[in-house]
Order: C-alpha cells, then sequence, then structure tokens
C-alpha cells in the first residue's frame, strides 16, 4: 500500500546565486486531453497557491509575487515532462535548468544567467493549501518562499500520473514577457 506523505526532492543549488539552502518543489493535479497541462491563465487551485504564498508573504513583511506566463508555461511543461518521463528533479534529462527552461519559455531575463531563481517540487498533494504546507515546513524551503529577492512566479501542476507534481518557478526580476498572464 503506498504511504500517505507526500514526497518531497530537495532542489540543486540554483539558490546558490542569493546564498539559500536547498528546498522543494511540487505537483499538481490538472490533466488535459492532450496530456499537456495548462500554463496560462493558471487554473483555480494553481491561483489559490500563489495567493496563499502571496498571504503568507505579506505576513512576513516581503512583496508579493507578480504571476508570470512565460514563467507557468517553464515550470507546466517541467511538470509535465517530470510525470511523462518518471522523475522528480531540477535537472530536467536533457540538463536543462530553471534558468534554461525559462530562458526558452521567453522569460528573457533569464537568459544571460544572471537572474537569481529558484525552483521547488513537490509530489503528492493535488491541493494548494497542503502543497504550501509541505514547502514550508521544510526548514530549507521556507526562506526561499519568503525571501523578498523574488518578483516573480510561475506555477506548474500536473496530473494523470501516480500523484500530483507541482513546478514552482521563483525570480528575482520583473519580465515584459510576464505582462501577458491572466489574473
Amino acid at each position: 500500500m503506498a504511504s500517505s506523505r507526500p514526497f518531497v526532492w530537495p532542489i540543486l543549488p540554483v539558490l546558490a546565486a542569493l546564498g539559500l539552502a536547498p528546498g522543494t518543489l511540487g505537483c499538481t493535479t490538472v490533466e488535459y486531453a492532450d496530456s499537456v497541462s495548462q500554463a496560462n491563465p493558471l487554473d483555480a487551485v494553481e491561483s489559490d497557491l500563489v495567493g496563499r504564498l502571496n498571504d503568507m508573504r505579506t505576513q512576513a513583511g516581503v512583496p508579493v509575487l507578480k504571476v508570470c506566463a512565460t514563467l507557468n508555461q517553464s515550470a507546466s511543461s517541467h511538470s509535465d515532462d517530470m510525470r511523462d518521463k518518471g522523475y522528480l528533479k531540477d535537472i530536467g534529462p536533457d540538463g536543462s535548468t530553471a534558468v534554461t527552461r525559462a530562458c526558452d519559455a521567453g522569460f528573457s531575463a533569464a537568459c544571460d544567467g544572471s537572474v537569481g531563481m529558484a525552483e521547488l517540487l513537490a509530489k503528492g498533494f493535488a491541493g494548494a493549501a497542503q502543497t504550501l504546507e509541505q514547502w514550508a515546513a521544510d526548514e530549507g524551503t521556507k526562506p526561499v518562499l519568503v525571501n523578498g529577492d523574488f518578483l516573480t512566479v510561475g506555477v506548474g501542476r500536473s496530473m494523470g500520473g501516480e500523484s500530483a507534481i507541482w513546478t514552482l518557478d521563483l525570480a528575482a526580476a520583473v519580465d515584459p514577457s510576464c505582462d501577458a498572464a491572466a489574473p
């Protein structure tokens, strides 16, 4: 019988530029007929996660995050890739990282490699509240969630595998590509 406790995978040193400890990423429950998760606009559960995260950030006295369409695309594609290829890592089998995936999705601030980014992954919970609680309970991840250097966020949630897979991409830059994100 499968454990009811979700699996949390630590992120790699994408956070090194910000001097942060490794964290974890999360999964989603949205599945579409073509097996591609909708990136934009965020669905109600993904929007709930951003709202809860921004409430946490407000309580910590740091700016709220702006949802970014290109980061949503990057995060959604990574969640789908992890589901389809059966892995849970911030480095893809093709060697891609959060930074390279963000650049490929059109987040130009990531293309020169100098923007601070973090990617959190989680597998297990389909709901926003449980996934955010999972990240917030981890002493390596919580500081990432409330780091005031981060300004933008992208969320990906993939369903259809054995459990939900979440990707949360955070960036310390506002990019023109973010303006396409629906509220």
